[in-house]
């Protein structure tokens, strides 16, 4: 067993092994192993900062259950400390970053926002900057790109001004990945190319890796295969050990995907790496992973002409996806749909090509309905470009049909066979001319209900929806708060600064407050530089808690605005009262009187 003299000695073993996992992971988990023997000895910091590097390693090495149990523990023992410590924002970064790699997005989210809040209290910058990076992930995650961009840029604001290149080159990759969500490819890979030279400069070769195998992805999106090979040989050939089991299958199915599509196709190959990628998928612990492992394999196959096995596959995946039980649907399931629709084609199936693409147009259109605008567009662009190859597909290969049938088949099955694609085409473009009506309602909708310069809820629809909750909460009997906020001092930053800088107030305001919501509330701008939020099923206390979570979060925020550094807001808090509140409008004033006694009593505050 590791002997250990002194806690001095035990914390340089800390700091020998935090740098020795940025290379080789295992030789680091052999280190620390032994010391877990003599835990129980330790001060209770550096028993929370041994279950933060454990779970450090674990969650590098994509063994994220493993790195959420450790980072548990951590965070269990770390309420015993008397004072907070970075050790709890560095844990629950950690445990958020196991949960969303096992699929729990909404938990990984909490634990980032608490990591963040943690760090924000004690104005640890570089915590605070990796807290809006691992926010703006979950916001691309999410399809809310906006969001994302805007959290993504505070933190390389930070992370400039610290010239901190580890942190520079965490951001850059998330941003390349922003980009690369929203298909704007020349910026994702200027991000890549960016997050791997930060990497390099930092010491950091796993995470260099990781940025390279992001570069070779977007040589093969590009149809640079031979680049795309070039790069991936690079990454296994000389590291392959320090790669974690998810790089490793993005690597070798790249690989596949570049011998089966460049020039000189060959398919073996491709088959033969495409299998090696599968070893990998069983040891990656991603939720994401196994799906699009199938899927992947499943293209490769039918461009192979293997139509049977890439249907075997494809069944695969649609039990991944259904086990996850999600609501909506999504592109995986998408390209799923799409792809079997082929093949069926391929296998002249044209009733089940018919409905396979029928499946795609009724998902395509809820995918329409639940993310942003800017992936819907693209998805838009696809169905077109697939609804027209179906349909010059079946008119090419109507004549050929029709000349089998009359040799083989009797005059109502040649009737019937022709009845079904014209049925095709004809409900297909039907649907198409629907969904384009439907969009147009919804975009003239929400024109209505959205504040044309920050994007959020307008007077309008506040005003509705707050009658709706106030009725609710009357006849249920359950809590509901608002809060009114007030830019302070903001007609001075018009006057003196102009509108175009009092705009970008109000739009970077909007988004960071948007932002910190929950899922349940309802954020938007009811006049000038005042926002509401409604708050259903919170009552006066929880609802204070977040409005002063409102007040730091805008106080503390890097303005990277002409002649602003700090902007801040007055909040009133009103909870609903049945005996004085007797209308929705009332409790509006309650929390406007507030507001006033937030600006009369020196601004930057919360009343309640």
């Amino acid at each position: 067993m590791l002997q250990v003299n002194g806690l001095n000695e035990l914390n340089k073993i800390f700091d020998h092994i935090e740098i020795v996992v940025d290379k080789d992971p295992g030789a680091a988990l052999a280190i620390l192993a032994p010391l877990g023997k003599e835990l129980l000895f330790y001060s209770l910091e550096q028993r929370i900062r041994y279950y933060k590097i454990q779970a450090h390693i674990y969650t590098k090495s994509s063994q994220f259950q493993l790195g959420k149990v450790s980072s548990a523990k951590g965070l269990e023992l770390s309420k015993q400390l008397s004072s907070p410590s970075i050790l709890i924002a560095d844990l629950s970064y950690e445990h958020g970053f196991a949960l969303e790699n096992l699929g729990d997005i909404d938990g990984a989210f909490e634990n980032y926002l608490n990591g963040l809040e943690v760090a924000e209290s004690l104005n640890d910058k570089r915590f605070i900057a990796y807290g809006f990076s691992n926010l703006g992930a979950i916001y691309y995650l999410t399809k809310r790109y906006e969001r994302s961009l805007i959290m993504l840029n505070d933190a390389l604001t930070i992370a400039n001004k610290l010239d901190d290149e580890e942190l520079k080159g965490s951001i850059t990759s998330d941003l390349g990945n922003l980009y690369a969500y929203i298909y704007q490819e020349d910026k994702a890979m200027g991000f890549y190319r960016r997050s791997y030279n930060h990497y390099k400069a930092a010491g950091k070769p796993l995470e260099a890796l990781d940025s390279l195998t992001q570069i070779g992805a977007h040589y093969l999106f590009n149809s640079r295969y031979e680049e795309a090979i070039s790069i991936y040989k690079e990454i296994i050939n000389s590291t392959e050990k320090q790669v974690s089991s998810s790089g490793l299958y993005l690597v070798y199915s790249g690989m596949a995907w570049a011998y089966q599509k460049k020039e000189d196709s060959d398919p073996q190959a491709a088959r033969q790496y495409m299998l090696i990628a599968g070893q990998h998928v069983a040891d990656a612990e991603h939720h994401e992973i196994q799906i699009e492992y199938a899927i992947d394999k499943a293209f490769l196959l039918d461009s192979m002409m293997l139509y049977e096995e890439a249907l075997e596959s494809l069944v695969i995946a649609e039990e991944l996806i259904n086990n996850k039980k999600q609501t909506y649907t999504t592109v995986p399931e998408l390209n799923l749909y799409s792809l079997r629709a082929n093949i069926y084609f391929s296998q002249e199936k044209f009733q089940n090509a018919y409905q396979e693409q029928s499946e795609y147009l009724a998902g395509y259109i809820q995918m329409r309905e639940n993310k942003n605008t800017l992936a819907i567009e693209d998805i838009r662009l696809k169905y077109e470009s697939e609804h027209a190859d179906l349909e010059k597909q079946i008119l090419e290969h109507k004549h050929s049909l029709k000349t089998v049938e009359l040799r083989d088949a009797s005059l109502q099955a040649k009737n019937q066979q022709l009845y079904l694609m014209v049925s095709v085409i004809v409900t297909l473009i039907f649907a198409w001319f629907l969904a384009k009506l439907v969009r147009g309602q919804r975009q003239l909708l929400k024109a209505t209900r959205t504040d044309g310069l920050t994007g959020v809820a307008n007077r309008r629809r506040l005003t509705q929806l707050g009658k709706r909750y106030f009725s609710r909460a009357v006849e249920k009997k359950r809590d509901f708060s608002i809060l009114v906020m007030d830019i302070d001092n903001f007609k001075k930053i018009n006057d003196l600064l102009g509108h175009g800088i009092g705009d970008s107030t109000l739009q970077n305001l909007a988004g960071i407050s948007h932002g910190i919501m929950r899922k349940t509330d309802q954020f938007g701008r009811f006049d000038g530089g005042e926002f509401i939020v409604l708050l259903p099923d919170t009552n006066e206390g929880q609802a204070l808690d977040i409005a002063q979570r409102l007040r730091v979060t805008i106080h503390q925020n890097q303005w990277d605005l002409a002649g602003i550094d700090h902007v801040t807001v007055s909040i009133g808090v009103a909870a609903l009262d049945i005996a004085k509140h007797g209308e929705f409008e009332a409790l509006i004033k309650s929390a406007d009187l507030m507001l006033y006694n937030a600006k009369k009593n020196g601004k930057n505050r919360v009343c309640v």
